[in-house]
């Protein structure tokens, strides 16, 4: 659904979001496409599907999946505000290569591809946080394949999970007042745990028999139907 919203009064502007941009960047952003919310569990954009929109990430978070031929799911990472959807298959001209579904209520701003590559020739700013995204995306992919091939243990997969979970959910939360960074984040946690099982490489059983000894260990809480990882420093350290 369409909705009336300002990227000049949109507060995701930290260091690594693609919105860093300078105010005359931005108030030309306001004009471009449209902003739309979606409820949880709604398509943004299809796996293998025509390129026509950019889309970034206001608020909320989204999962990536790409699938084999025979129907079977991965989930490749978590994205979240700040984020930009299907800019690499806009510039290379190339179907979605991913699909993404919201994880909660979630307001996107939907561009569309002949106006976001004008918007690139127009702000080096643009161009440049394009390709520091198209980078972020390459990067993530590499360290999807160490976890799921390298890592050593399942305990290891699933903290290198859950720490760039907790680190997505921080950098939504920026704050250039803040002179520290914060080591505790809490946040829904909408995925089962054959889902965080799927994303680490390891089995539903493994997945919550890791998951309850990281409770005892404190390196999770489970309050209601949010997860607390309560120092973000440990956890790291645990997936090495």
């Amino acid at each position: 659904m369409p909705l009336k919203r300002s990227c000049q009064s949109c507060t995701t502007k930290g260091p690594h979001c693609f919105c860093a941009l300078d105010r005359s960047a931005i108030q030309r952003m306001d004009s471009l496409g449209s902003w739309i919310h979606l409820q949880s569990n709604q398509p943004v954009l299809q796996e293998g599907s025509s390129p026509n929109y950019v889309y970034v990430i206001c608020s909320g978070t989204i999962k990536l999946t790409t699938s084999s031929y025979d129907g079977r799911l991965l989930i490749l990472r978590i994205v979240g505000p700040g984020d930009v959807l299907g800019l690499a298959a806009v510039l290379k001209q190339n179907p979605y290569e991913t699909s993404a579904e919201t994880l909660e209520p979630c307001v996107i701003k939907s561009i569309p591809r002949t106006q976001f590559l004008s918007f690139m020739e127009e702000f080096e700013a643009v161009s440049r946080n394009s390709l520091r995204a198209v980078a972020n995306e390459y990067q993530s992919a590499v360290l999807t394949a160490k976890r799921l091939a390298l890592s050593g243990s399942a305990a290891a997969k699933l903290a290198s999970v859950l720490s760039d979970w907790g680190k997505l959910i921080l950098a939504g939360q920026h704050n250039d007042a803040c002179p520290h960074p914060l080591n505790e984040v809490s946040f829904h946690m909408p995925l089962t745990h054959e889902e965080l099982g799927h994303m680490a490489g390891v089995s539903r059983e493994t997945a919550t028999r890791v998951l309850l000894a990281f409770r005892r260990d404190g390196l999770v809480r489970i309050e209601s139907d949010r997860m607390v990882l309560p120092d973000l420093m440990r956890l790291r350290e645990q997936a090495g």
